[in-house]
């Protein structure tokens, strides 16, 4: 997904007042809850984005609905982006060219590091607290782990972390077995 740089300096924006007011959390999760939100209900989307509703209607939507629930920053935030007519821009795109820039920058500023791990079958617990535990101790950082299943790697597991890759899949290990047959010299 391409991001837009405006929906970035919002979420740099919004980012350093969090932390400037020392509500980080609260923030990151108000944010993530309303992306959530405006995803799973069409007809919020539906009305946020339509030219036919005031900014008047939108403000008290927002006021009545999250208005006690969600931080006073995040509250404000929102409404802003109704004053500044960008609801409608950030509401089509289920809000993430906002939510995704902001994750970034909390999970930097909290030393978390995203892990994609991908094995042919679901992990069990064992086996997810051992990955987790390998990157954390070799990134220095709190692990978050995200799980994808694909049979084609028949077993074992890939984790991408940081960028890097570690291919400990057993489809990975037949075609490095290949390749040294291959290689190898028959005398």
């Amino acid at each position: 997904m391409v991001l837009s740089s405006v929906g970035k300096r919002y979420a740099v924006a919004l980012f350093n007042a969090a932390v400037a007011e020392d509500i980080l959390d609260q923030v990151h999760g108000d944010l993530m809850s309303f992306a959530q939100l405006v995803e799973k209900e069409p007809a919020l989307k539906v009305f946020l984005v339509s030219q036919r509703v005031s900014a008047d209607q939108k403000r008290d939507l927002l006021m009545n609905t999250i208005g006690d629930r969600a931080s006073g920053l995040f509250v404000k935030f929102l409404l802003l982006l109704i004053d500044k007519k960008r609801i409608d821009d950030f509401t089509r795109n289920e809000f993430a060219d906002i939510a995704e820039p902001f994750g970034l920058l909390y999970e930097e500023h909290n030393n978390i590091v995203k892990v994609s791990v991908v094995t042919a079958v679901p992990l069990d617990a064992e086996t997810e607290r051992k990955a987790k535990e390998t990157i954390e101790r070799r990134t220095g950082k709190t692990a978050r782990i995200e799980k994808h299943i694909d049979r084609n790697i028949i077993g074992g597991m890939i984790m991408i972390a940081g960028g890097k890759i570690i291919d400990g899949s057993i489809r990975n290990e037949l075609a490095e077995l290949r390749q040294e047959l291959l290689e190898a010299r028959v005398n």
